[in-house]
């Protein structure tokens, strides 16, 4: 089970009304996938059930598949439809379970609900009740329905399981579904799945058949099967939906099942109490919970934080030869993921930024470790704060979903690659960095010894910058200081002369204050 952070559903649900929006109120649009009549006889609606729809509702139909074809609706039953859009299906339905009957339109697009409600008042149709809400949440009392239809919906669904253990809910034992539904045959990448503007594409938001089959069968249904398979974005307008939905093999399928009866029912329910069901149910949920969290913190910026707190660090770890090829690191996967998503977004300021931001950081860094011309640390929280900034903006910018698809297909055809050629890529990276990382440390490695040297003869310790004979000096041997390099702290006068040193007036080597 995927947990969905509530943030990232708000924004998904958003992306899914800005969408159907548009469809119930510029029907006439053109849209990446069928609308109208014609979308409804691609899916194989038969012309004389078309014919008893009113032009309003049918106008805005954007329905998958044709559900109706499980035949599950009998006169006088009383019939759920989620996602009831404009009222094709739910007007559909109206005649078929007959004055006696009764049907509940759900759906989440005001819009939607608004032209539907229009669409009954004007023909004064009075066994239909539209409702306001989603999936996730029947406004409906246990065990109230007989039939659930839906068409097109589950994929939008960012919660699938918690999706269809409410129709379950809702349904009377021995009641039925119909289901038209995108399924997939190649997975979509998480990263993907993380933008909620591509939610309202169809693709990113479905799963396999199989998985399909097994959250209703794990719901509690009972003969769960595949009534119909449709090549559905066939007929889509966009050619780079077509494209994208043959790479991941996108197509719609109907599904049939039924709610458990008498002892069936039971066991089921006794199933779902039991704690080893409760305990494994509350595992999932909490890993995926903390899948999520990892993901967001990916897709969110968590280079950014590494970066961060690499250069927090630097005043800890300046001497250190390693600390520059992991902050570089640090910097370049995090200016990695900007680029990205500016790309994404079709706007490249932000990287352009953040690369100049790494850059200047990475060379200060080096300067300060170095030595070779001292700066002050604040200028390369400076820029690390640009580079944050950088990303932050890139994360601020309205997505293109056409670029979004683009990456799809690229990911797609990365992923298709031949495994010798992803291997020595990959082997030819490998080597590269590494080589690079060795040089930056070698860098280091060179120049600092050289400003150790400086720091003890010049401006270190000393309290006279650039003269080693003040008698303030902590080190007692600039001679030896002069030739090798080293710093000889609390010497003895005749140790310090033994080594070549000179002793100074007031160090720890002066015979005076050492009574030697």
């Amino acid at each position: 089970m995927v947990a969905i952070t509530s943030n990232k559903r708000e924004h998904i649900l958003g992306a899914v009304q800005q969408m159907y929006t548009e469809v119930a109120n510029a029907p006439q649009q053109e849209f990446h996938f069928p609308t109208g009549r014609k979308a409804c006889e691609f899916v194989r609606y038969p012309s004389a059930q078309l014919d008893n729809v009113q032009s309003e509702a049918l106008e805005s139909f954007a329905g998958v598949g044709n559900p109706f074809a499980a035949n599950a609706i009998k006169t006088g039953n009383v019939v759920l439809d989620i996602g009831s859009g404009s009222g094709t299906d739910t007007l559909i339905a109206q005649r078929l379970v007959g004055n006696r009957g009764k049907v509940y339109a759900l759906d989440l697009t005001q819009a939607m609900r608004s032209k539907l409600q229009g669409v009954l008042d004007r023909h004064q149709i009075n066994n239909i009740e539209v409702l306001s809400g989603d999936a996730e949440s029947i406004p409906l009392e246990d065990a109230s329905v007989d039939v659930v239809t839906s068409n097109g919906v589950l994929n939008l669904v960012p919660d699938k399981a918690r999706a269809i253990a409410e129709i379950f809910r809702v349904l009377r034992p021995g009641g039925r579904i119909q289901i038209a539904d995108i399924a997939l045959r190649t997975p979509v990448a998480q990263r993907f799945r993380n933008d909620p503007a591509l939610w309202a594409e169809c693709v990113v938001g479905a799963v396999s058949i199989e998985r399909y089959l097994e959250m209703f069968r794990a719901a509690g249904f009972h003969d769960v099967d595949v009534i119909d398979q449709l090549e559905y974005f066939d007929g889509a307008n966009s050619d780079q939906t077509r494209e994208v939905a043959g790479l991941f093999g996108a197509h719609s399928v109907v599904l049939s099942a039924t709610k458990p009866a008498g002892e069936a029912l039971q066991r089921v329910i006794d199933e779902r109490s039991s704690w080893r069901r409760r305990f494994a149910t509350a595992s999932q949920y909490l890993l995926g919970i903390a899948g999520a969290g990892v993901a967001a913190g990916v897709c969110m910026g968590a280079p950014l934080l590494l970066a961060a707190f690499g250069a927090v660090g630097v005043a800890a770890f300046a001497t250190h030869a390693f600390m520059f090829p992991l902050f570089v690191a640090f910097v370049a996967a995090t200016t990695w993921g900007i680029y990205r998503e500016s790309r994404r977004r079709a706007n490249l300021t932000p990287f352009w930024l953040g690369a100049a931001a790494s850059l200047t950081a990475s060379i200060v860094l080096w300067l300060i470790v170095t030595g070779v011309y001292p700066l002050p640390l604040e200028l390369l929280y400076v820029g690390i704060t640009a580079l944050v900034a950088a990303g932050i903006w890139s994360l601020l910018l309205p997505l293109q979903v056409d670029q979004c698809l683009k990456d799809m297909i690229r990911s797609v055809a990365a992923r298709e690659r031949p495994r010798g050629q992803q291997l020595t890529r990959g082997a030819a990276l490998s080597v590269a960095a590494a080589a690079a990382f060795y040089g930056m440390h070698e860098s280091v490695v060179a120049f600092a010894p050289k400003v150790e040297v400086g720091n003890i003869a010049c401006y270190g310790i000393n309290a006279c910058k650039g003269k080693t004979e003040c008698a303030t000096a902590f080190n007692g041997c600039p001679g030896q200081n002069s030739c090798k390099g080293k710093g000889i702290l609390n010497v003895s006068p005749r140790d310090c002369v033994a080594r070549g040193g000179q002793p100074l007036k007031g160090s720890p080597a002066d015979p005076a204050l050492r009574g030697a």
